[in-house]
């Protein structure tokens, strides 16, 4: 069989070759098949003494243990079905029907439904009017005690009187004492009369509050006088001023007498019966008179 292939070979080449300084070299060992791998023999499996087959199956491969995942979190619980023993809802309730509309009724015309009376209802009846209140007396208080040895004028200025004092004193002498009874006297006759009393006295202004005090005894003074003359209190009108003056004696008290209808509105009427309210009557004026 080697022998053959180089005839063959070379047989071949010199049938195809043509006159040519070129020379060609084959090697025929090229050309031979590799030879084949010896198979190795089969081999009976051993029986074992007891007779069994063994089992020749191989055993598969352990597979590689997976790594633990993270877990994940944990879902919301289910809604629960209703179970089947659960009573049927009820069946829907049947639509009410839609409620008529109100009449339209035009505007100035009265509804056929309507009744109208024939004569309009009476008056109500109003309870009677409170009483009036009780006047409250006019309180006179004790007249201020009568200082011989006091000093003091009486001094008459535009428009009133002048009454003066010692410093640091509201006592009254007897002619300070009768003119106050005098001009008292006069003004309770007039119902329309009002007395203005302004006291001041002399002081320091370290200390204002003592100067205010001793005018304020002064126009008490004065006006416990008055009141026992017959003047009412709601038509005395006091004014402590106290180191306020701008002329005259420091240490005095001023007194003026004004008419005013205001004084008669703001003076109680005397006891008796009650004086029935005048419809629409206009309203007294109420301004305090000026000094």
């Amino acid at each position: 069989m080697r022998a053959f292939f180089p005839a063959l070979v070379v047989s071949a080449s010199l049938a195809l070759a043509r006159p040519s300084a070129a020379q060609v070299t084959i090697n025929p060992d090229a050309l031979a098949p590799a030879p084949a791998a010896p198979t190795p023999p089969a081999t009976a499996p051993a029986t074992p003494a007891n007779g069994t087959t063994p089992n020749t199956t191989p055993k598969p491969k352990p597979k590689p243990k997976p790594k633990p995942k993270s877990k994940p979190a944990a879902k919301p619980a289910a809604k629960t079905k209703p179970s089947a023993e659960a009573p049927a809802p009820p069946p829907p309730a049947a639509a009410a029907p839609p409620a008529e509309a109100p009449p339209q009724v035009r505007l100035g015309t009265a509804p056929e439904n309507m009744t109208v009376p024939a004569a309009p209802p009476a008056s109500p009846l109003l309870p009677p009017a409170a009483a009036a209140p009780p006047v409250h007396p006019n309180v006179t208080p004790p007249p201020p005690p009568v200082v011989a040895a006091a000093a003091g004028e009486v001094i008459a200025v535009p428009g009133g009187t002048r009454i003066t004092f010692a410093p640091e004193s509201a006592d009254l002498n007897p002619a300070t004492d009768a003119a106050l009874h005098e001009i008292g006297a006069e003004a309770a006759k007039n119902p329309a009369a009002s007395v203005n009393v302004i006291a001041y006295a002399s002081g320091t202004k370290e200390d204002p509050s003592t100067p205010r005090r001793i005018s304020l005894d002064r126009a008490l003074a004065a006006r416990a006088v008055l009141m026992a003359a017959g003047v009412p209190s709601t038509r005395i009108y006091l004014r402590a001023l106290g180191t306020a003056s701008r002329e005259g004696p420091p240490d005095r008290v001023d007194l003026v007498v004004v008419n005013s209808q205001a004084t008669v509105a703001a003076t109680p009427p005397p006891p008796g019966p009650p004086v029935p309210a005048v419809p629409n009557a206009p309203a007294p004026d109420m301004k305090s008179p000026s000094p």
